[in-house]
C-alpha cells in the first residue's frame, strides 16, 4: 500500500515540474489534442498504460 501512495506522490511531483517549468508547452500541447480525435486519444492512453505495465513488470520480476 506504500508504493501505491509512492506512486501517487509521484505522479503529482512529475505533474507539477511540467506546470512549474514549461506553462506555455503545457498550453500548446493541450490546444494539440483538442484537435485530437476521441479514438486517437483514448489510443495513446491504452498506449501509455501498456508502457508503465511493463515498465513496473520489469522492475518487479
Amino acid at each position: 500500500m506504500i508504493d501505491f501512495f509512492v506512486a501517487v506522490g509521484l505522479v503529482f511531483i512529475f505533474e507539477g515540474m511540467i506546470l512549474f517549468i514549461s506553462p506555455k508547452r503545457l498550453k500548446q500541447i493541450l490546444k494539440l489534442i483538442d484537435e485530437y480525435s476521441e479514438k486517437k486519444i483514448r489510443l495513446i492512453g491504452l498506449f501509455s498504460i501498456t508502457i508503465g505495465l511493463i515498465i513496473i513488470s520489469i522492475i518487479r520480476i
